[in-house]
Parts: C-alpha cells; sequence; structure tokens
C-alpha cells in the first residue's frame, strides 16, 4: 500500500506544469521510491529514482545530511552492481558533505543523525576501497570512521 501512495504522489506532483521548478515533494518521493526499490532488489529502478532526487536535492539546495543520504544510497546500489569505483565516488561525495557540516559546528551542536551518516560515510568508503584492493586507504577510512 505504501508503494501505490509513492506512485500516487509521484502522478500528481508530475502533473505540474513543465516550467515550474522541481519541488522538494518530489524530492523526497523520488528518494523513497528509489529506497522502496532498492529494498526489493530492482536495484536500475532504484538508481534511476535516486539519481532523479540527488539532482533535484542539488538544485533546490536541500540540507546537507539529507543530499549525504542520497548520495550514501546511491553508493550502497552502485557497489551491489559491483561498479565500486563509481560507488566511491558517491561514499567520497557524502564524506565530504558531512564532515564540512561537522566541523563547521561546534561538539555539542553535532546531531546524532549528523554522527550517524559520518560514521556511515567512512565505512561505506572503507568498504569501496577493500573491493577496490586500495587496502591503505581501505584502513585508514576504517581509522577514520
Amino acid at each position: 500500500q505504501a508503494f501505490e501512495q509513492l506512485k500516487y504522489a509521484e502522478a500528481v506532483l508530475e502533473g505540474r506544469p513543465v516550467d515550474e521548478e522541481p519541488s522538494n515533494l518530489m524530492a523526497v518521493t523520488c528518494n523513497n521510491l528509489g529506497c522502496y526499490y532498492k529494498k526489493v532488489g530492482k536495484l536500475h529502478a532504484a538508481l534511476s529514482y535516486l539519481r532523479k532526487a540527488l539532482k533535484m536535492e542539488v538544485s533546490l539546495q536541500t540540507d546537507d545530511v539529507t543530499v549525504a543520504g542520497t548520495h550514501l544510497n546511491i553508493c550502497a546500489i552502485l557497489s551491489k552492481l559491483d561498479k565500486h569505483d563509481k560507488a566511491v565516488q558517491h561514499a567520497l561525495c557524502a564524506l565530504e558533505l558531512i564532515s564540512a557540516r561537522v566541523s563547521s559546528q561546534g561538539m555539542d551542536s553535532v546531531s546524532q543523525d549528523e554522527y550517524s551518516v559520518l560514521a556511515i560515510a567512512y565505512h561505506n568508503v572503507a568498504v569501496e576501497r577493500d573491493y577496490m584492493h586500495q587496502y591503505d586507504q581501505a584502513a585508514t577510512a576504517y581509522q577514520q570512521g
């Protein structure tokens, strides 16, 4: 039922005039559909929706934590598709976004969510480096995370 609701939301949002900017709701809907397709194993559909979401999030200047999360979801799918060179690039984008966010704040104001995304980004970088036999870089990412 959640899937039908997401597809309905997508249809409603796509019915808007063509000259309108993409909306935050459409970005969230695409992101959710991407996660749904990832969960049911339809990786190419998931990748398509997540790339669409990422493009909208960037153009809408969405919160860095959200954009980093989308990069990490894309990384996970690319990894499952054995495209580790592309996967690590998305993990590194996420790491750059979330590191900048965390380092710009005081230790007391960093949220649990931000620390979680930071740890996942380091982990994904390490795993992808491992797959690519870049063991020194993998070890560094594991240690930093």
